[in-house]
């Protein structure tokens, strides 16, 4: 097909233009399985256009090979997804933290951390001292404090540190349990080395940080207004 503002808006031309556009999405896309599928879709349409239009069994050739490498990688993704299972406590924790992430990076996870229990009055922050640990509450109470006053609590479901064990900033309040906690701990290093070393992990990280602070922000903020409502005597 020759190149001109003619063909370049043709039907030939439009189904090329949508093979790139889908290829350029899937480059978008922080789900791996979905940038998958993307790249299947492109290249099935480049396909169609390498054959119908440009006649180029070179083109047909590669964009095939394509196309069958990511159906072979969905596939391991999806025996390695079916045969990980998870606990009751591991299951709410990475599907609720990291519902994006494949099982096996999910496992990853866990293993590098260690679930504990903890008695009230355990110290799991200190405010104006570094981080040593990101903490997940499976079970219990926390309460933040600073300078003597509530800022706020951590429920189940909650990260006690995610807002400073990434950047070894110092803690903002200290966190101390309120009930017996159930949580899982992940040492500041090893959870940096993990977001350090794989970017689906990094994404999955950082996007259920901002999830979880804007969680604590709305919650922190109800409680204001509860004790801004006048009192009745």
């Amino acid at each position: 097909m020759e190149l001109t503002l003619e063909s370049a808006f043709s039907i030939g031309g439009l189904v090329g233009h949508l093979s790139y556009l889908l290829l350029v999405l899937s480059m978008v896309m922080r789900v791996m399985w979905v940038l998958r599928v993307l790249v299947i879709l492109s290249a099935f349409v480049a396909i169609a256009y390498d054959f119908i239009w440009l006649k180029d069994p070179v083109g047909v050739f590669w964009e095939t090979l394509l196309v069958l490498v990511n159906i072979v990688q969905l596939s391991v993704t999806y025996a390695q997804n079916r045969f990980e299972k998870f606990d009751g406590r591991e299951a709410a924790f990475v599907h609720d933290a990291f519902p994006g992430l494949s099982n096996k990076l999910k496992r990853k996870i866990i293993r590098k951390g260690a679930w504990h229990d903890a008695d009230v009055g355990t110290k799991f922050t200190q405010a104006g001292s570094p981080v040593d640990n990101l903490i997940y509450i499976a079970d219990g109470t926390v309460e933040i404090t600073g300078k003597e006053t509530t800022l706020g609590q951590c429920l189940p479901g909650d990260f006690v540190g995610e807002m400073t064990v990434l950047t070894k900033a110092a803690a903002t309040g200290t966190a101390i349990a309120l009930t017996p906690i159930t949580y899982w701990a992940i040492k500041g290093d090893d959870l940096r080395s993990l977001v350090a070393t794989n970017e689906e992990v990094n994404q999955a990280v950082y996007a259920s940080f901002h999830r979880n602070m804007l969680t604590k922000l709305v919650a922190a903020n109800s409680l204001l207004d509860k004790h801004d409502e006048p009192s009745i005597a």
